[in-house]
């Protein structure tokens, strides 16, 4: 990670930590990586979003580039609209699940996939310095044309209608607020949508992925067979069975990973998931058959590490999940389409009917993450945890000045005892 990108793209306070001036720097950097450079810009619905979007607009056009704006879309709209235009890059202005006052600036390449590290290295050395075309070199802005194709598009990958069923959306009040409930629609489904306000204020506000009880409550409300959470930029999902019950990212890897293998559909039987992926899960995918292969926190690594190893599944926990047979990101709205597909055969509660082992997160606010994970008393105190519980992950946080800790273990009372002692050695660290 450099100094403005973290695992996710540039993300912060809007107006704070990421300004005009660093949606101005990025546009133009782009034109300096690439020249004349094509870039589609989406955005989801917060309040910031237009500024941010007008001033990327600005340094793209001051630097000779050319701007489709494609208006509030969802992330992986963006990486559908990068391939279908034939643009050379992507630039989402979301900060996906952060509340509203955040905002962040995340950017796929010409192959709808988000920047490794080495290039984005490469544009954050552009951020200081400008480059100016001349008066009549300057680029233009156009509308993106012919936006529905994108949801005409994840219509399309449905194989069977919905028609019959009922489901709950709750669209987070964010970029799937314009595209989910249609598509549903499309399909045939009855549709309960909440949360689907644009007015930018409330995007995330105790709602979508992060607040999977909002849908629970409509779906028994309703009685739904399902309900899909997704958030500000409709890139994760969570869902919710027919009783209630989370199914989270990992069941949800197990579910699709399971059903591609039956139908041949899973390439050397292989899923990808991360370090946070839940053993029991990994668990039920060998007795189908299966091997799961872990990479670093992040979708856009486990993207990578799909691209790598041929996998046409993978995701986190969180709820991103790419399936590559359609799309080159994570998308929200895809995965609860493809989800919808098996509810018309078998009740989400079967489906997902996996034990999970207990996994307790903790976090520490630390002055620097690299001394910290650095430490050779933490590293010590890592290493004799793993002896008392199945697995435990220390690692620093791509967009704060914290380190987390995440156990797992057969009970939460031992998880959570393994991740306070590493806490509490860390916070020694810091004294």
């Amino acid at each position: 990670m450099g100094d403005w990108f973290g695992t996710d793209g540039i993300r912060g306070i809007a107006g704070e930590t990421i300004t005009a001036r660093t949606a101005f720097a990025l546009g133009n950097s782009l034109c300096r990586f690439k020249k004349n450079a094509v870039v589609l810009i989406g955005r989801d619905t917060r309040v910031s979003s237009d500024m941010l979007m007008l001033a990327a607009a600005a340094g793209i056009s001051a630097g000779g580039g050319t701007v489709y704006d494609g208006g509030i879309l969802p992330t992986a709209a963006v990486s559908f609209f990068v391939r279908r235009i034939g643009a050379d890059y992507g630039i989402v202005v979301s900060a996906s699940h952060n509340p509203p006052e955040y905002n962040g600036l995340k950017v796929f390449d010409r192959n709808g996939m988000k920047l490794d590290e080495k290039d984005e290295g490469k544009i954050e050395r552009h951020f200081g310095c400008y480059s100016f075309a001349s008066a009549l070199s300057c680029g233009k802005i156009f509308r993106l044309p012919h936006r529905g194709a994108y949801a005409d598009y994840i219509a399309q990958c449905c194989e069977r209608p919905l028609s019959g069923f009922k489901f709950v959306l709750d669209c987070a009040n964010g970029a799937a607020s314009a595209f989910a409930p249609r598509i549903f629609e499309k399909l045939g489904a009855k549709v309960y949508c909440i949360c689907c306000k644009t007015d930018g204020r409330s995007v995330n506000d105790h709602c979508g992925a992060l607040y999977p009880e909002r849908v629970r409550d409509a779906l028994l409300k309703y009685g739904a067979d399902a309900g899909f959470s997704y958030d500000g930029d409709a890139d994760r999902l969570i869902a919710v069975d027919e009783r209630g019950e989370i199914v989270d990212g990992d069941k949800i890897l197990y579910i699709l990973a399971k059903d591609m293998k039956s139908k041949g559909r899973l390439p050397q039987n292989l899923a990808v998931g991360t370090a946070h992926t839940n053993t029991g899960v990994e668990r039920a995918l060998e007795r189908e058959g299966i091997a799961l292969v872990r990479t670093d926190i992040g979708d856009k690594y486990v993207a990578r590490c799909m691209c790598k190893s041929g996998a046409a599944v993978g995701g986190e926990q969180s709820g991103h999940i790419i399936l590559s047979r359609y799309a080159s990101t994570g998308d929200g709205i895809l995965t609860s389409v493809k989800l919808s597909e098996l509810i018309t055969e078998n009740k989400l509660s079967d489906l997902a009917d996996v034990r999970l082992l207990p996994q307790y997160n903790a976090s520490v606010k630390v002055r620097d993450k690299v001394r910290v994970l650095g430490s050779e008393k933490v590293r010590e105190a890592v290493e004799r945890e793993s002896g008392f519980v199945e697995r435990i992950v220390v690692r620093a946080s791509g967009t704060e000045p914290v380190v987390r800790i995440f156990a797992e273990a057969e009970t939460m009372h031992a998880a959570r005892s393994s991740a306070e002692r590493v806490r509490r050695i860390i916070i020694g660290s810091e004294e």
